[in-house]
C-alpha cells in the first residue's frame, strides 16, 4: 500500500473499528437479550483485530471467522459479517504473496465440513458456509489484491517515466558536454594557428641582424613562450577532448558558402541566399554548425528537397535561417534530437538562440 503519515493511519484504523463495532453493538444490545459480556468481547476482538491487520493481515480474518463459526455454521452471523468483507479486503490489499490466503481458505472449507460432520447435521449448511466464505472474504480479498497490483503498476509507470525523464536530461547533459567539447578543438585550431603564427614572426625577429642582442634576446624569448603555450593548450583540450574523438574533418576556416558548395557537389539541391559577410570568431562558427546541422537533417530525414539557406543581418543580430521541403524518399527513421541538443548549447554559448521545426504549411 502507498505509505501514509503515522496519524492517518491511526484515525483510519479508527474509524474501522468504530464501524465495524456497531453491528455488534448492535445485535449484541442487552435489550435485545444480548449481554454487554458479549459487547465488550466483540468490540476488543474488532479492535484487536484492527490494530494486528497491517502486520499481519491474515490473522484478522482467522479471528472474526473463528468468532462466527460457534454462532453459526453457515458462516454469516449480522454481527461479524460487515467485519469478514472487511477484513478479507484489506488482507488482499496488504499482502505481498497470496500463498497464505489461499491456505487459509481451504483452512475454514475443511473446518466447515469437519464441524458439519461432528455435528451430524446435513451437508446444507456447509454449502452455505461455502457460499459465504466467497462472497464475503474471497471476493473481497480479489478486489483488494486488484487495488493493490493496480498501485504497483500505477507507481511503476510513474517511475519509469521519472527514470525515462532522468535518463533524458542527462543525454541532454552529455551532449552539451560533447559540444563544449567540439568547441575546445575549434578553440585549439584557431588559438593554436594563432600561436605559431605568432612563433613564426618571433622566429625571424630573433634573427634580424637589424635588431640589437637584447631585443633578439626578448624575440627569442617571445618565440619560445608561444611555442610553449601552443604545447600546453594542445595539452589542455586533449584532456577535455572526449576519448576517443577523431580531429574535426571539417576545414576550421571553411565558410558557409564553401559549406553550401560541397553539399551540393555531393547532390543535395541546395540554394545560398547570403546577403551579409559571415562573423568571425566563435559566432561564425556556430554560424556554420547551425548550417552544417541543418543541412545533415534535410538529407537524413527529406531526401530529395529542396533546401535553402539565407543569411541576413539586422540591427543587433545575424539571423541564418536554413528551410528544406517534403522529401520525395522515405528516409531513415528521426534521430534523438541529441545533435539539436549540442547545437543549442553551441549557439547560447556565442550569445544566440536556437528555433527549430515545422513550417505553418508543412
Amino acid at each position: 500500500m502507498p505509505e501514509s503519515s503515522p496519524v492517518r493511519r491511526r484515525l483510519f484504523d479508527l474509524a474501522l473499528w468504530v464501524l465495524l463495532s456497531v453491528p455488534v453493538l448492535l445485535r449484541s444490545d442487552p435489550a435485545d437479550g444480548g449481554s454487554w459480556l458479549q459487547v465488550a468481547v466483540g468490540v476488543t476482538v474488532l479492535g484487536g483485530c484492527v490494530a494486528v491487520s497491517r502486520r499481519w493481515p491474515l490473522l484478522p480474518v482467522a479471528v472474526t471467522v473463528a468468532a462466527s463459526l460457534p454462532a453459526s455454521l453457515e458462516l454469516f452471523t449480522p454481527s461479524y459479517s460487515l467485519a469478514l468483507v472487511a477484513f478479507g479486503y484489506l488482507a488482499g490489499r496488504r499482502q505481498d504473496h497470496a500463498r497464505g490466503s489461499l491456505w487459509l481458505f481451504g483452512a475454514v472449507a475443511a473446518v466447515g465440513l469437519l464441524l458439519t460432520r461432528l455435528t451430524g447435521t446435513s451437508l446444507g449448511p456447509w454449502f452455505a458456509l461455502l457460499l459465504a466464505l466467497a462472497l464475503a472474504i474471497v471476493a473481497p480479498w480479489l478486489v483488494g489484491r486488484y487495488v493493490r497490483q493496480y498501485d504497483r503498476l500505477v507507481r511503476s509507470g510513474w517511475e519509469l517515466a521519472d527514470r525515462m525523464e532522468r535518463e533524458q536530461a542527462a543525454v541532454a547533459d552529455r551532449e552539451r558536454l560533447r559540444e563544449r567539447s567540439r568547441i575546445a578543438g575549434d578553440m585549439h585550431d584557431s588559438l593554436g594557428h594563432d600561436l605559431a603564427l605568432i612563433a613564426v614572426r618571433a622566429g625571424v625577429l630573433e634573427v634580424d641582424p637589424g635588431l640589437g642582442p637584447e631585443q633578439q634576446r626578448a624575440a627569442g624569448d617571445l618565440r619560445r613562450a608561444a611555442a610553449a603555450a601552443t604545447e600546453r593548450l594542445r595539452d589542455v583540450i586533449g584532456v577535455l577532448r572526449e576519448e576517443g574523438a577523431r580531429a574535426p574533418t571539417t576545414p576550421p576556416d571553411e565558410t558557409v558558402a564553401e559549406l553550401v558548395d560541397r553539399a551540393r557537389a555531393s547532390g543535395l539541391d541546395v540554394t545560398l541566399s547570403a546577403a551579409v559577410p559571415e562573423p568571425p570568431g566563435m559566432t561564425g562558427r556556430a554560424l556554420h554548425r547551425v548550417v552544417q546541422e541543418g543541412l545533415t537533417n534535410a538529407a537524413k530525414h527529406a531526401p530529395g528537397a529542396a533546401v535553402t539557406v539565407g543569411l541576413r543581418e539586422t540591427a543587433s543580430r545575424v539571423t541564418v535561417r536554413v528551410v528544406s521541403g517534403p522529401g520525395t524518399g522515405s528516409g531513415p527513421p528521426a534521430s534523438g534530437g541529441s545533435g539539436l541538443v549540442g547545437l543549442d548549447e553551441r549557439v547560447r554559448l556565442a550569445g544566440g538562440t536556437l528555433a527549430h521545426g515545422p513550417l505553418p504549411g508543412g
